[in-house]
């Protein structure tokens, strides 16, 4: 008896957390052995993870394949999974619908990095203020802790990387300042960046800026991402460290999918994994150990660390 593979239509979501249509597509690739190989093409530089809901999975064998199917992809043409056809099946059926969120998901919080930089130049002061996130501003419960710390700065500062890693989104397209303003919303200038362990760094900007780096380029800690160039009623960022909940990827409707991380600060050799205290001003320390700590061999000769 003939297999008929039936292909039923894909449909796309985009998460809200990415403004890139078509950023990372799937698609199928039948092999000669009957099974079929699901694959991501990733336009980004960075990691995602992926999210396949099979509206119809019949005629294969499902054996480590869970529905939500959740998968970590990196750049470029990346196997999601690879389907194997059960031979007593009389005819097979694939459909999917799938999203993707940028980082890696984690299924428990993953260990804080603790030597995180402050985000402003060396031998400049910063004065740390709380940050207030949206949904806390319009009463609504939040079901983990938020952290998030504001950092001021001048007119001419630039703002510099706490933490090695990849920048995959940024915007420095809005030219009006917000005064006051520390609620945390997504909808500003920003720079976002990937750490190595698949955690992310947001640095969301209140105030207008020239960004001096690109989507894909890999920073160091210290490293100047962008700059204050104009006149604003007051220049400040708010800094957050986030992790992608793979439980709550797995729900039917997601959302809300980041959980905020605590963050520890490196201010010297003696305090170099500190908890900033609101209302304290913080004068910017440089390490070399603290820059190089996630950085490998070729990116240490890379930057010019090592011959």
């Amino acid at each position: 008896m003939k297999k008929i593979i039936t292909l039923l239509a894909t449909i796309i979501f985009i998460t809200p957390t990415n403004s890139q249509s078509n950023l990372i597509t799937l698609e199928t690739e039948n092999n000669a052995d009957g099974s079929i190989t699901l694959n991501a093409n990733n336009l980004a530089s960075t990691r995602y993870t992926v999210k396949v809901n099979f509206t119809s999975l019949t005629g294969f064998l499902t054996t480590g394949i869970s529905n939500p199917y959740i998968n970590s992809i990196g750049t470029g043409k990346v196997q999601v999974t690879k389907l194997t056809p059960d031979k007593n099946a009389g005819s097979h059926s694939l459909g999917y619908t799938y999203s993707y969120y940028a980082g890696m998901a984690y299924r428990k919080p993953p260990s804080n990095f603790t030597h995180y930089l402050l985000p402003i130049s060396v031998g400049k002061t910063t004065k740390v203020t709380k940050v207030e996130e949206l949904s806390i501003i319009l009463g609504q419960k939040s079901e983990a802790s938020y952290y998030s710390q504001a950092f001021s700065y001048t007119l001419g500062d630039t703002i510099c990387a706490t933490r090695a890693g990849y920048v995959y989104n940024i915007n420095d397209e809005l030219k009006q300042g917000e005064g006051g303003n520390t609620v945390f919303t997504d909808n500003r200038n920003k720079i976002f960046i990937e750490h190595k362990d698949g955690t992310l760094g947001y640095y969301t900007i209140l105030s207008p800026i020239n960004c001096l780096v690109q989507n894909g380029d890999f920073v160091i800690p210290g490293q100047a991402i962008a700059v204050f160039n104009k006149e604003s009623e007051n220049y400040r960022i708010l800094f957050s460290v986030v992790y992608l909940d793979e439980e709550k990827i797995r729900a039917e409707k997601a959302t809300d999918v980041y959980n905020t991380m605590s963050t520890n600060f490196y201010l010297n050799e003696n305090a170099n994994s500190t908890m900033l205290i609101e209302n304290q001003k913080y004068e910017s320390v440089r390490s070399i150990e603290i820059i190089t700590a996630e950085l490998s061999k070729r990116e240490k000769k890379k930057f010019g660390f090592i011959n």
